[in-house]
């Protein structure tokens, strides 16, 4: 592996390097650390400034990570300084923006609110329009909200992704790794686990002026777990109020010989017959360790695929309702002989 900092390859002098994700943090992180001692002449020296750009290179050239220094640490005591770097996702993470979309595909909104803020885009996956009014969110929570508006009409899933300092978003769990996970080749641990904390087996539907509309309903799980549904027009009902229910959720961690395509939003095949962990998973985090020669990960793996879903802004159809109530309210308040 090779780290390069601002174009010139500081390898001979990383420590250690941890390159992660995780589906719900959306930008993948790389952590390494750096030889340093104020008194050692030989020791080359390097000048680490927040915002330069790492990058990340396999033993074949290939790019596996590239984003921008954010923190560091060093101590008088220590000899090494901890660096840590995120990818370009992390700007759309901590950016806002106001918007009025009329209209517009999830594509077209992701290339305007990434044109806005001079980030590049790749490969983006297709949708129908979509009207929808955003004020002061963030952007990542733009653009995850219109692909999740698209996911509750199409089903597909979907997740945002940095290649090659472009935002891409491609359909979670699509990319099937060749690398097999087994336990007498590759695996060194596995766990499995089975929870339903976060379960909901009943959604209970309501429109906008609180009139019951019906509800969807789960099986397999024992008594009531319920959530509300407060429908908006324009909208699917019955496919948000599905969307809101949640069953057994099944996870495992795997800890295995590394492979650098068992990444978070891919999926692997795993023959691991003690734990049940045979068949297709889906990686919804991933922690990559390189160090002395040996690349090991840490993924954790779902039985059901998943996406970040979320649920910014609001339609036109529910800012009119909300102005119009704002309106009358003040109405009223005139009414009470205190202005």
């Amino acid at each position: 592996m090779k780290v390069i900092c601002s174009g010139k390859d500081i390898t001979e002098i990383v420590t250690s390097i941890t390159w992660s994700g995780d589906y719900k943090q959306a930008a993948r992180k790389l952590e390494f650390g750096i030889a340093v001692h104020p008194h050692d002449a030989y020791l080359p020296r390097i000048t680490l400034k927040m915002g330069d750009m790492v990058a990340l290179i396999d033993d074949k050239g290939k790019e596996l990570f590239q984003g921008y220094v954010f923190y560091k640490e060093k101590s008088i005591n220590g000899n090494e300084m901890q660096v840590t770097a995120y990818d370009g996702l992390i700007y759309l993470l901590k950016s806002k923006g106001t918007y009025n979309f009329k209209n517009m595909t999830p594509q077209a909104i992701t290339s305007k609110v990434c044109g806005d803020f001079g980030i590049p885009v790749g490969k983006l996956e297709s949708g129908s329009p979509l009207n929808r009014i955003f004020d002061a969110e963030t952007i990542y929570n733009i653009i995850m909200t219109a692909y999740t508006i698209e996911s509750n009409k199409s089903g597909r899933l979907f997740m945002p992704r940095m290649e090659k300092g472009k935002l891409n978003v491609i359909e979670k769990g699509g990319k099937i790794t060749k690398f097999v996970l087994d336990p007498k080749t590759t695996i060194i641990n596995s766990t499995y686990s089975e929870s339903i904390e976060n379960a909901i087996n009943v959604v209970k539907i309501y429109d906008e002026n609180g009139n019951y509309k019906g509800e969807v309903t789960l099986d397999g799980i024992p008594g009531i777990l319920q959530d509300i549904y407060k429908a908006e027009k324009g909208q699917d009902v019955q496919a948000q109020a599905r969307g809101m229910l949640r069953g057994i959720e099944r996870t495992a961690e795997i800890k295995a010989i590394g492979d650098t395509e068992c990444i978070t939003g891919n999926a692997v095949v795993i023959k691991e017959p003690y734990t049940g962990l045979s068949g297709l998973f889906y990686i919804d985090n991933d922690e990559h360790t390189f160090s002395n020669g040996q690349h090991t990960m840490t993924l954790g793996l779902a039985f059901k695929n998943m996406m970040d879903s979320q649920e910014g802004g609001e339609t036109p159809e529910s800012k009119k309702t909300s102005t119009k109530k704002s309106s009358n309210k003040k109405k009223d308040d005139n009414k009470s002989g205190y202005f």
